[in-house]
Formats: C-alpha cells, sequence, structure tokens
C-alpha cells in the first residue's frame, strides 16, 4: 500500500476511532437519562451496522459462487467486513442486558395475556434466544474465517486450487447464510412484536443488507479509485455491473416490500394488519412516502440509464442516496414497535449510529490495511483484470 492512500486510511481509522469514542461517551450518559430509550436506540443503530457486516458476508459468498467481473474489485472490502463478525458479536451483548427493555415475549406478564404470544414461548424464551445467537455467530465467522484464510494463503503461494475450494464451499454456505438470516431478522425484529408474523420479512431483510453492503462499496470504490493499485483498473465496465447489480437488489427490495403489504393488506386479518397500522399513522406515513420515493422510484429511475451507471462518480451519488434511504428503512421498521403511531426521532438514536458505527469503521480499515487491496493469483483475474471482461 502506498503511503498516500496509508496516510488517507490512518485519517478515517482516527477520526472514525474519535468519532465512536465521543459518541459512547454520550450515548453511556444517555443510559443514566433513561434506559429504556437507550436500549432501544442501541439496538436500531446495531440492527443497521449488522446488516452491513450479513451484506458483506452475503455478497462474499455470491461473488465466489458466480465469479462476476465485479467481485474483484470489491472482494477484500467484503472480505473486511465480513470479518466484523467477532466484534458484532461483543456489540451484541448490551442487547442482552436490554431484553427486557426491548422484548415484550421476556415479560410473563404479556405472555400470559396474549395466547398468540404465549403459543410462540417455545421458540421466544431467554436460553433458547442466546442458543441461537451463538450458532449464528459461530457459523458467520466460521465462514468468513475460511474464506479470507484462503484468499491470503492465495496471495501467499498462489494455489490456483483455492478459488475451487472458495467456489465449493460458498454454494451450500450461501444456503445456510439465507436461513440463519432469516431466523436472525425473526429474533432480532419481528420478535419486537410477537403477535405479528410475515414469510417474507426474513428476505426483505437479506435483501436490505444486500442493497447497504453494495451502496457502501460502491462509495469505498469511489474513494479508492485515484489509487493505486485501483487507478487504471476500474473500469466503465466494472462501474456498469456494480450499477446493474444495484438496480436488481433496488426493484428486488420493491418487490418484497410491496408483495408483503399487497399480501397482509388482501388477507385483512388483525393480527397482521396491526403491524403496517403502527407505520401508517401520524408521521409515520410520510416516512413510508420517502421511501417509496427515495428508495425505489428516484434510483430506479436514475440507474435506468447505461450512461450514469458507467460513470463511477455518478453511481456512488446514487449509492450515497441509497444508504440514507437504508438508515431510513430501518428506523420505520424497528422504531414503531417502541413508539406506535406517534413518529418519535430521539438524540440518542444519531448517538448510537455513531459510536456503533465508529468502532465498526475503526477496526474495518485497521483490518483493510493489513491486506493487499486487489487478491493476488486469482486465476480468473488477468493483470488485475477480469477474464470475463473479455
Amino acid at each position: 500500500m502506498n503511503e498516500h492512500l496509508l496516510s488517507r486510511f490512518n485519517g478515517i481509522q482516527r477520526r472514525s476511532m474519535i468519532a465512536g469514542a465521543a459518541a459512547s461517551l454520550v450515548l453511556i450518559i444517555g443510559l443514566f437519562v433513561s434506559s429504556r430509550q437507550f436500549f432501544q436506540s442501541y439496538l436500531y443503530a446495531y440492527i443497521f451496522w449488522m446488516g452491513l457486516t450479513l451484506g458483506c458476508l452475503g455478497i462474499l459468498l455470491l461473488h465466489h459462487l458466480v465469479s462476476g467481473a465485479w467481485g474483484h474489485l470489491i472482494q477484500r472490502l467484503t472480505e473486511s467486513g465480513a470479518r466484523m463478525m467477532p466484534v458484532m458479536a461483543l456489540l451484541f451483548i448490551p442487547i442482552f442486558f436490554g431484553m427486557h427493555e426491548l422484548f415484550p415475549w421476556t415479560r410473563p406478564e404479556v405472555v400470559e395475556a396474549n395466547e398468540v404470544v404465549h403459543k410462540k414461548i417455545a421458540y421466544l424464551n431467554v436460553p433458547f434466544f442466546a442458543g441461537r445467537w451463538v450458532f449464528y455467530f459461530a457459523v458467520w465467522s466460521g465462514t468468513a474465517f475460511l474464506l479470507s484464510r484462503w484468499s491470503r494463503l492465495q496471495d501467499n503461494n498462489g494455489d490456483a486450487a483455492l478459488t475451487k475450494k472458495m467456489k465449493i464451499l460458498s454454494g451450500p454456505a450461501l444456503v445456510v447464510f439465507v436461513v440463519t438470516v432469516t431466523l436472525a431478522s425473526v429474533d432480532w425484529m419481528m420478535s419486537l412484536e410477537p403477535e405479528w408474523y410475515s414469510t417474507i420479512y426474513g428476505m426483505t431483510t437479506i435483501v436490505g443488507d444486500v442493497l447497504t453492503t453494495l451502496a457502501f462499496c460502491i462509495l469505498w470504490l469511489r474513494y479508492l479509485n485515484n489509487d493505486r493499485p485501483f487507478a487504471g483498473i476500474v473500469t466503465t465496465r466494472h462501474s456498469h455491473h456494480l450499477g446493474n447489480l444495484l438496480m436488481a437488489f433496488v426493484i428486488l427490495w420493491a418487490y418484497m416490500a410491496f408483495s408483503q403489504f399487497l399480501i397482509i393488506w388482501a388477507g385483512n386479518l388483525p393480527e397482521e394488519n396491526v403491524w403496517y397500522l403502527r407505520r401508517l399513522g401520524m408521521g409515520w406515513n410520510i416516512i413510508a412516502l420517502m421511501l417509496l420515493i427515495g428508495h425505489f422510484f428516484v434510483p430506479f429511475g436514475l440507474l435506468l440509464s447505461r450512461k450514469t451507471k458507467k460513470v463511477l462518480k455518478a453511481l456512488s451519488l446514487i449509492a450515497a442516496g441509497i444508504l440514507v434511504m437504508r438508515f431510513v428503512d430501518l428506523f420505520w421498521r424497528i422504531v414503531p414497535a417502541f413508539s406506535g403511531n406517534q413518529l418519535r426521532v430521539h438524540w440518542m438514536d444519531f448517538a448510537a449510529i455513531v459510536a456503533i458505527g465508529g468502532i465498526w469503521l475503526t477496526m474495518f480499515v485497521r483490518d483493510l490495511k493489513s491486506q493487499p487491496l486487489i487478491p493476488l493469483h486469482d486465476p480468473r483475474f488477468v493483470d488485475g483484470q477480469s477474464i470475463y471482461l473479455h
């Protein structure tokens, strides 16, 4: 890594560390002001950064499975993001201490008063919840570790057989990834309102996580584009492929979100309608309209242009907008479980995002600096270019 790029990385790491430490201090003060609000804000922020971590692992698995031309440039970004699993496992610990504040099914009086929740208690109980947490992170961390280890070994010894090993692992691992992330989304998000259920909720979460990661990687690629080793390697074809992938997941997110709404609206069952009634009340309907426009119509319209997708600078602006909308989408999905029909934004929501984000980015950049930014000796790529571009 050249000195100029290393200096830029050190600057990001230093600023992230300072911002994370300052926000953490503010958040600790907030804990004494209102412990209930602290845990609610912390969960919201945690879900976003955990989604980015999971999205990195998902895209990494997809890249090794399909060997797309787009994956080579962002492989090391997704590897470093996926290796944040142990960090996120530690950051989950405060949520255990706040379970009584967050999850209604942990309160005996709620379970006894609600027949629907009472029937789910075999699954929704603290010991089983903790066991699933350990299992999820063991699977995700193990997968990220193996793929990263083999990739680094290939940097050192040039063994082409390691590419095949990563591809063989990625197939079944992707299936396990979908199942575990679906269950985790039920545990950490859907069970905030345990009387409600949706069979498409998990897949909507996965698509959102991947969309977050794609936007994040495009922004990083734009940031690194003028420095070696990326200078001269990134082509309009790479940008076009990433733009197409971004558009595909924007459409998929909209399709799943609308499908869930349409099915629940058509069924018109009280136990299902309550979720949307909370999110279409006073103020929340404005957020829903923002998502409709900013999360789908605007990026979709812009990404229809082939010219726009070929210009990395333009694509990065669209990615930045999508990343903002990902914060809004998770806020709309999580916070109404606590605030009901009334829109409420608390200062601890922002403090938690910066606190966890500062820690995440500090460790992410530290990991990114420890390896070549472009995979070496990968037989799928010759002289820095994908063989699938020729």
